[in-house]
């Protein structure tokens, strides 16, 4: 089969529809009533924090999620959803297509009667038609017909069995067959959507006239207001969103932005959206996320792997109101730059990104590995071969990141509540797995009520990862509560920040420091 421009551009339109579809499926089944859970479970707390972790396109961490949803909840329909929506992520956000038609058969095998499997019908019917399976492609979309009539894509479903009818008759060689590249190299800087608040009121400084696309709007302080379901500037009643046209520039909170905004009225909140150039956003992420007075090259490889990682985003968030958050949800952000370290870093690496197989790569990155990295699957169950575990004898080097506290048994069990765990009182959490790196990969739980399996590294964000800096550490429950002892700040995947600095130090270019961080990766400028 010859993949044709007009081809290339049905799938663009098509994972277009999945991605609406999939958020508005999010958006809806958040608010649903749950029903016949685990005495100890209640999902809705978890089902709502996957569906705003894959806003802030946090996916990995939503994954945690849903497997927790999955594995806990008597709710048939909840663990199909929760079956399904990991098999979403993995074909539309994390390009795993194979790993996603395991898990909707799954859901399919599990749950033959539920009604969450719309997706997985349909889903799997579209991948499989993309792996030129045509047979289990005609197979599946027959059956989402079937199952589901009233659904929006059963047009699409049948035009697909049209394509797919012609296509068997034509029977064209297989050496015809290819597919889009896998990396198009973009000509224009791409302009980056950065949510910086969720607020009922907000107050903005403008130091020049606003060009709107409907009028203007005076120099000065304006005050916009979310009240009657509506967004008001001023006093005046607006429609849902305000954008302003040029980069023109505000205040906000007494920190300088650059850019344009856009305010959306939105689920009771005003949400105030930076949109600008990712040069000049990577300006003021580099400049919060190392100190500015740090070597050049630590600076640099800050920069690169802040870009990646906002590009990558930037490429699977399209159906999404923002790209990335201005807190560690995403990376820091804190508006305008005013470093000329920062600056040249910046400006020295432009549009070059981290590429694994043509591909942009989820550069993350850390404080301070602890003397070891880890492989992001003992982190969030996800494979990448540019993550590995090796000793990083940089980071100690340059700063020794060693920390111990106690947290008394009440505060975990409160956490856990708030999670939907009501596990009773807690007797004793005991060392699953650990890594050969020595970091922990789970804690179990034993409570007066029922005994529960969580990854380390969602304990650790849930009580609080200023507190519980990292895995890397040795526990032990004390009746009253857990001490912890560790080394190392953040998960240990990817670029340690220390670590650069050391190597910077050392007289190392930004490239090397990346090269030891991000193995197997290679550098591509996409702009």
């Amino acid at each position: 089969m010859v993949t044709s421009f007009k081809q290339r551009r049905y799938f663009v339109l098509f994972n277009r529809l999945v991605k609406v579809v999939f958020f508005i499926f999010l958006y809806c089944l958040a608010s649903l009533p749950v029903f016949a859970q685990n005495s100890f479970f209640n999902p809705e707390p978890l089902l709502k924090q996957a569906s705003l972790a894959l806003e802030q396109g946090n996916f990995l961490e939503a994954l945690d999620n849903y497997e927790l949803i999955y594995s806990y909840s008597k709710d048939r329909d909840i663990r199909a959803r929760a079956l399904v929506r990991q098999g979403d992520i993995y074909a539309l956000f994390l390009e795993r297509k194979q790993e996603a038609k395991q898990l909707y058969r799954q859901a399919i095998y599990e749950f033959p009667k539920s009604l969450e499997l719309k997706n997985a019908y349909f889903n799997l019917a579209m991948l499989s038609y993309e792996d030129f399976d045509l047979e289990n492609a005609e197979k599946h979309f027959k059956l989402f017909i079937q199952l589901f009539p009233q659904d929006i894509r059963v047009y699409t479903a049948k035009y697909m069995l049209e394509r797919i009818d012609r296509e068997k008759k034509e029977q064209l060689p297989e050496e015809k067959k290819s597919s889009a590249p896998a990396l198009v190299s973009q000509q224009q800087e791409p302009v980056i959507r950065v949510l910086l608040a969720k607020e009922e009121n907000l107050e903005l400084d403008f130091k020049q006239e606003i060009q709107l696309f409907q009028g203007k709007l005076a120099r000065g302080r304006h005050v916009f207001e979310f009240k009657n379901h509506a967004l008001w500037v001023d006093g005046n009643k607006e429609s849902k969103v305000f954008s302003t046209k040029g980069l023109g520039g505000f205040v906000w909170q007494g920190k300088e932005y650059t850019g344009e905004i856009t305010v959306l009225a939105k689920e009771g909140k005003l949400w105030l959206i930076n949109v600008l150039p990712l040069e000049t956003y990577l300006e003021g992420v580099v400049s919060k996320e190392m100190s500015p007075s740090w070597p050049l090259a630590a600076l640099q490889s800050q920069a690169v792997a802040a870009r990646t990682y906002a590009y990558y985003l930037y490429l699977k968030s399209e159906d999404r109101d923002y790209d990335l958050s201005s807190t560690t949800a995403s990376q820091v952000y804190g508006g305008k730059s005013k470093n000329n370290q920062v600056e040249k870093a910046v400006k020295s690496t432009r549009g070059e990104i981290l590429t694994y197989e043509n591909k942009p790569i989820l550069a993350y990155f850390h404080a301070h590995s602890g003397g070891m990295l880890e492989k992001s699957s003992n982190v969030w169950k996800v494979d990448f071969p540019y993550f590995l575990i090796k000793k990083d004898p940089f980071s100690p080097e340059i700063k020794r990141e060693e920390w111990q506290l106690k947290i008394q048994k009440e505060n975990i069990e409160k956490v856990l509540r708030s999670k939907g765990f009501a596990l009773g009182s807690i007797q004793e959490i005991q060392v699953g797995d650990i890594s050969p790196s020595g970091r922990i990969i789970n804690l179990k739980i034993v409570a007066s009520k029922a005994k529960v399996v969580l990854a380390s590294n969602s304990f650790r964000l849930w009580l609080g990862p200023r507190d519980i800096k990292s895995t890397l550490a040795e526990i032990k429950w004390q009746g009253d509560g857990l001490w912890i002892r560790g080394r190392g700040y953040g998960h240990g995947v990817g670029l340690s920040q220390w670590g650069a600095y050391a190597l910077a130090k050392e007289g190392k270019s930004y490239r090397d420091i990346l090269a030891f961080y991000y193995p197997q990766t290679r550098l591509k400028v996409v702009y």
